[in-house]
């Protein structure tokens, strides 16, 4: 919450696993409230398929629905919520480019890959700064037993600013 209030993201993505709902029932409701739904197809090259999502479709939410063996994205002006769908994976996005950068890395393997590797490096950087200081404060490692909850919001921040997403 302070992180969202903090940086204003222009978009939200909520990943949705979906694997035992009716795919058909689900993707109706989402068009039927103003969603544009968009069928990962995986036959194309990801990074155009993204692309393309991205340039024809409009909103500040972007979903990607996860159903058995199909992945579909779609994309809304308002945030659409189901009964008995379970807390959605979400997730801050700055840009265009980090929406494209998020979106291939839920999408693709290689992508995945590729792009977690700075933010598994900011983290390391993190944790390195953190030993250092508590070999040499005794009284600084028991500050951050208490304060540690801030060192994951400053870890969203980088990641939000570097990467150009984060999680919520």
């Amino acid at each position: 919450m302070i992180v969202e209030r903090l940086l204003h993201p222009p978009y939200t993505v909520l990943v949705m696993d979906l694997k035992k709902f009716e795919r058909d029932k689900i993707i109706e409701g989402f068009r039927r409230r103003g969603a544009h739904v968009w069928k990962f197809s995986g036959d194309l090259d990801p990074e155009l398929e993204v692309e393309s999502f991205i340039a024809s479709t409009y909103g500040g939410y972007v979903y990607v629905l996860r159903f058995k063996g199909e992945t579909y994205l779609a994309r809304a002006e308002e945030r659409i919520r189901g009964k008995d769908w379970g807390e959605p994976g979400s997730y801050f996005v700055r840009d265009e480019n980090g929406l494209k950068r998020f979106l291939l890395r839920e999408l693709s393997l290689k992508s995945k890959l590729l792009l977690d590797i700075p933010s598994a490096l900011i983290w390391m950087a993190i944790g390195l700064g953190i030993m250092s200081r508590i070999e040499e404060n005794p009284v600084g490692s028991f500050l951050l037993i208490f304060l540690g909850f801030f060192f994951n919001d400053i870890a969203k921040v980088l990641e939000y600013l570097i990467l150009g997403y984060c999680k919520a």
